[in-house]
């Protein structure tokens, strides 16, 4: 690695971008065989789907903790920290290991023979480095969330599965994935190994269902319903939820009912590994889903007025942070600070965003080639809220929010997991200095 330019580990895998060649897995193939296929020695529960995904392994994560297992996580995007996408048992990868592994990835990239044209790209990038990290600390078993679909996504160079497991699946990525809930299906439902379980989470569309379906037939892997009727609630409020499931009772600090169908998706992971023979008593799921958490996920940062920031960012996202709103909010005054990325359903998002405040404050993620121009977002919020600001940045958008904001009142962050992660920065920074 040049160490010169760029000074960090993590301003050379910026470097690398978003998307470095044809869509497959042959770079990461390539790349993971110069570094002796550190994946190959791990085991996985390999999480693919529109949303829930982190969440849904983030609880996973936090049960096979709990049962004493030895456990590595790999989530995207980050909010605050890059090292947030690689953990074992909650902990992020320290800067030195991350620092050491990287050079080591960097010195492997430089000998590849690579199609003209292509590169290794940052997500493949620093998949190879999780799985180095990973094998290196002895993981007992790896929670592998995908970045981008499945079929093509650098997780997907597994060879072998414990468990594959689709969250929900909606339209998103579409330029990407397809244009039908069928196409992106079968993209996603493509991580599926043979003779593994699959866990599917219910409430699928049944273009999807038939898609996940059929490539778990293609290749003899076994397919696991759960019975939602299972499940009954006791309490979902913005504090968390309690929950009876055959016949257990669970509590989740991440508040929401969907977080709770995310809750389900976990528990039958855990019991597909029962079958296959991992040991994980009751109690450690009770544990780990009292201990699960997930920064950005209808998050409190502070109270009076109550702070929340939340990721959603497509129309599926948004549609269960309106169910939120609706069931734990409706005695609040609302204050929504949004600002989205332009290649997602942003006028259906703002649409139902805007029609449930009482107040939106428009800005523009930071530092993203992507981002809606906060003035298109408060053009569109005007169609439903009377009382729009055009803010431009996060911080702008947010100081008003709080400057308006009674005590009694909610000012919701959200729209995008880049301004969440801006948004937790500039909070942060807010409490120490009034500190």
């Amino acid at each position: 690695m040049d160490t010169d330019i760029p000074k960090t580990a993590i301003e050379y895998i910026h470097t690398l971008g978003r998307f470095s060649g044809k869509p497959g897995l042959h770079r990461i193939r390539a790349l993971c065989a110069a570094l002796g296929n550190p994946q190959d020695g791990l085991k996985f529960v390999h999480v693919a789907g529109t949303n829930g995904k982190g969440s849904t392994a983030c609880m996973t994560a936090a049960v096979l903790q709990a049962a004493g297992y030895r456990v590595g996580l790999y989530t995207s995007p980050y909010l605050v920290q890059f090292h947030e996408r690689i953990r074992i048992d909650g902990a992020l990868i320290p800067d030195a290991d991350l620092t050491r592994l990287a050079e080591r990835v960097a010195v492997a990239c430089e000998s590849l023979s690579l199609p003209e044209g292509e590169t290794i790209g940052e997500f493949e990038f620093t998949t190879a480095l999780a799985f180095l990290y990973f094998a290196e600390q002895a993981c007992d078993i790896v929670v592998l969330e995908t970045g981008l679909g499945g079929r093509c996504d650098a997780t997907n160079v597994i060879a072998r599965t414990e468990v594959c497991v689709i969250t929900p699946i909606s339209r998103d990525h579409m330029t990407v994935l397809g244009n039908t809930i069928a196409e992106i299906a079968e993209e996603k439902a493509a991580i599926i190994k043979p003779a593994c379980a699959v866990v599917c989470a219910a409430g699928q569309e049944q273009d999807a269902l038939a898609a996940i379906r059929r490539a778990a037939g293609a290749v003899g892997a076994v397919l696991l319903h759960g019975r939602p009727e299972d499940c009954k609630l006791l309490r979902c409020g913005i504090v968390g939820s309690a929950f009876v499931y055959e016949g257990q009772g669970y509590t989740l600090a991440m508040p929401g009912r969907h977080q709770i169908q995310n809750a389900l998706t976990a528990l039958r992971t855990i019991e597909a590994l029962r079958l296959r023979g991992w040991e994980i008593p009751v109690s450690a799921a009770v544990c780990g889903l009292a201990r699960a958490r997930m920064p950005g996920r209808l998050e409190r940062l502070r109270e009076n007025p109550l702070v929340l920031l939340d990721g959603a960012h497509n129309a599926a996202g948004v549609r269960a942070l309106c169910a939120a709103i609706d069931e734990m909010l409706k005695m609040r005054r609302l204050h929504i600070v949004i600002g989205m990325v332009q290649d997602k359903e942003y006028e259906t998002c703002i649409d139902e965003l805007a029609r449930r405040a009482d107040a939106v404050y428009a800005c523009a993620p930071a530092e993203n080639d992507r981002a809606l121009p906060a003035q298109t977002a408060a053009a569109l919020a005007e169609r439903r809220c009377t009382e729009v600001y055009d803010c431009g940045s996060a911080e702008q958008a947010i100081a008003k929010a709080l400057e308006n904001a009674a005590p009694r009142d909610c000012v919701l962050i959200c729209g995008s997991l880049y301004l969440v992660g801006e948004a937790e920065k500039i909070l942060r920074s807010r409490q120490k200095t009034a500190e």
